[in-house]
């Protein structure tokens, strides 16, 4: 079992499988032409960092899972936790799809994500694929559209019957169908034996569309409107599998295929889904990413203050930043950095919420920045809270602690303690 910041070491076996030279060559090539940071590559060995998720190169299936200091917990229970944390972080209805009625091997993560895009690409496909306007240009028996002079000439010079023509076609070959398509295909090639054929399946309810170019700048110019919001969804999910499938040229047998997460984002994203939750019904809002000009230069551009989360009730706000890892102390540049939240926000209290195990669920522990020019405490306080990610059950299996807004809130004053703990 792999962890976050763990190595891999040529000769080391995973379920089954040896990492071999021929891998850890193919990762170095990745590492290099991606400019990956999810790993780095040595002599022999890899070490990965602050990513989880799942690394497929060739023939060997590389799971890389969270870990916090305090929880031991078996690898069945962190695979369980990482893709419970991922089901949310993709926004995907927790009450209608959860482990249970995902269709595929159990504990997978590589075939848990990929199945995710394919049952956004179902949906899709029962709703009915869009169809968009589009400009065709094709040599036509007669007249049609708009006439392409030159081409005319050219093509059409001893053919007077032909048209050369532009002309507008409805129909399902867009950018958007391309995406999901091009996303069916890598999984067809790299999932498991169900869910290639899964995968395959669907191909068959999607058009041929024209080729694009697939890079971060496709997915960055893609504009939604109230007909392609549905896609969104699905186009985020194949984005992921897109950028990170890199081919082997020479023959295929060290595809590589890298669904890793910053495990720093997992854990606001969760914090954020759970505080929302609990906050319903609450008199309570709960605001992510909030942001606010912070500098700016004299020609126009500027930068921005964006803490991770804002909490705010009629009476009183509260900034939250949070952090993985808590490295015995806290650094400088994080209290820094809260402070400057605190005075552009606002806000009077703020605190850095890490994982940590806690029996009560949720441990909060005071702190006030001083004020060097009156040497006393200044009106602005910041306080460490740490929250339990894990809660045991009565028959001692650890599982993804979904209450930790409610605790959280509790804690923080916005919600009065002993009373209903599921929000």
């Amino acid at each position: 079992m792999l962890h976050e910041w763990g190595w891999l070491t040529v000769g080391q076996e995973l379920d089954k499988v040896k990492f071999k030279q021929k891998h850890l060559d193919a990762l170095a090539i990745y590492e290099q032409q991606a400019q990956t940071s999810f790993f780095r590559t040595y002599y022999n060995k890899v070490r990965f960092n602050e990513f989880v998720g799942v690394l497929k190169v060739g023939d060997l299936t590389i799971e890389v899972l969270p870990k916090t200091d305090k929880h031991e917990l078996k690898k069945g229970e962190w695979q369980e936790v990482l893709l419970e944390i991922l089901l949310i972080s993709f926004q995907v209805e927790a009450k209608t799809t959860t482990l249970a009625n995902v269709n595929i091997r159990k504990h997978s993560v590589l075939d848990t994500y990929l199945q995710l895009f394919l049952d956004e690409a179902e949906k899709l496909i029962h709703q009915g694929l869009i169809k968009k306007y589009r400009t065709h240009v094709s040599n036509q028996p007669a007249l049609k559209g708009k006439l392409l002079v030159h081409q005319q000439i050219t093509k059409n010079a001893l053919h007077a019957e032909r048209f050369y023509v532009a002309h507008s076609v409805y129909d399902q070959d867009n950018v958007y169908n391309f995406i999901l398509r091009a996303g069916l295909e890598c999984v067809a090639s790299v999932g498991s034996d169900a869910v290639r054929r899964n995968a395959d399946a669907l191909l068959l309810f999607f058009p041929e569309c024209k080729h694009r170019a697939v890079n971060e700048k496709l997915f960055a110019a893609l504009p939604y409107d109230r007909k392609t919001e549905s896609y969104k969804r699905a186009i985020e999910l194949a984005r992921i599998i897109l950028l990170n499938y890199h081919p082997d040229i020479k023959g295929g047998s060290n595809d590589i295929l890298a669904i890793m997460f910053d495990m720093n984002y997992l854990w606001e994203s969760f914090i954020y889904w759970s505080l929302r939750r609990a906050a319903v019904n609450r008199g309570v809002k709960v605001y992510g990413q909030r942001s606010k000009l912070f500098w700016k230069k004299h020609n126009g551009w500027g930068m921005r203050l964006r803490p991770d989360l804002v909490i705010e009730s009629y009476d009183r706000k509260v900034v939250v930043d949070t952090k993985w890892k808590y490295q015995k102390a806290v650094t400088p540049d994080d209290l820094r950095q809260l402070y400057a939240y605190l005075h552009y926000f606002e806000s009077a209290d703020g605190y850095l919420l890490y994982p940590d195990q806690v029996i009560e669920g949720v441990r909060k522990e005071a702190g006030d920045f001083q004020d060097i020019s009156a040497e006393h405490l200044s009106d602005l306080s910041c306080g460490l809270m740490f929250a339990d990610l894990i809660k045991k059950t009565e028959d001692e299996k650890s599982l993804l602690n979904k209450d930790i807004g409610h605790r959280v809130l509790e804690e923080l004053g916005f919600i009065k303690q002993n009373v209903d703990q599921h929000g």
